[in-house]
């Protein structure tokens, strides 16, 4: 496993052995001082590229970066032998340091065709361009919505958008992590047939959602005689929804539940 405060401590290390300057090793790599600083301070890695450079520079071997383990290996075989076949626990190992066109090469390569399922593709999400895992997912069946969120941050809002209608997702609990990643749309669309003892639940994904979509939930509500379903959502109203609520209750057989909603016109 990648650790990459550790690879930074070895890098200044072996630096500071040298009596070389974090600017002095930039201009030999080929990046700026602040590249090697990131480094160094576990923020960010050098890309596989650069690693036979900066060992030269610092007199230093591929186990001296990452230790001597499976990481070391697979970066030496990528060093050494780039147009090697890698299976996809090398892949998922390595990612980290591939530039992503490189990285999407490398698992169109791999030997384990197969392999290539959720879990691998969760970890290798955070290092593709976003395009690139859209086409991945496509051809993976993902049976739980909770497995979507672990993806969500990195795929596009169209493919979130496909596979949320894939499943048919009828609970508003599993929408909550998912919203902010969710095209309007896609929400106004799932939120319109929301039944009124659930309205009180859109107060977690009011951020969300249009105003039409809030004209159409409280329509609903009134249709069915239940305006009171929206007082924990009375907060994300438009104003012009909220007189619309207001004039309902003026002219119901039960005016005084006006004074709950006060608050907010």
């Amino acid at each position: 496993m990648l650790d990459m405060k550790r690879v930074g401590q070895n890098i200044k290390s072996a630096r500071t052995k040298k009596n070389m300057t974090q600017l002095e090793l930039a201009d030999i790599v080929g990046v700026s001082y602040q590249a090697v600083s990131n480094w160094e301070r576990g923020n960010t890695m050098p890309d596989v590229t650069k690693i036979p450079d900066i060992a030269k520079a610092l007199d230093i071997g591929v186990d001296d970066f990452f230790g001597d383990g499976d990481l070391s290996k697979t970066v030496n075989k990528v060093v050494k032998t780039p147009a090697e076949p890698l299976t996809t626990s090398e892949i998922t190992e390595i990612a980290p340091i591939l530039p992503p066109k490189d990285l999407e090469d490398t698992i169109e390569k791999r030997t384990d065709k197969e392999s290539l399922n959720f879990d691998a593709i969760v970890g290798l999400a955070p290092f593709l361009e976003k395009k690139y895992l859209d086409s991945l997912i496509e051809n993976i069946d993902i049976a739980n919505i909770k497995d979507i969120e672990k993806l969500a941050p990195f795929l596009s809002s169209d493919t979130l958008a496909k596979l949320a209608k894939k499943m048919d997702i009828s609970n508003i609990n599993d929408f909550i992590g998912l919203a902010p990643f969710f095209p309007k749309a896609t929400l106004d669309e799932f939120v319109k047939n929301i039944e009124p003892e659930n309205i009180g639940k859109l107060a977690s994904i009011s951020p969300f959602l249009s105003w039409d979509a809030w004209d159409i939930i409280t329509d609903k509500a009134i249709s069915a005689g239940d305006v009171s379903s929206l007082l924990d959502v009375a907060p994300f109203l438009p104003p012009e929804t909220l007189k619309k609520v207001a004039d309902h209750i003026l002219h119901s057989k039960n005016p005084s539940e006006l004074s709950k909603f006060a608050v907010f016109l």
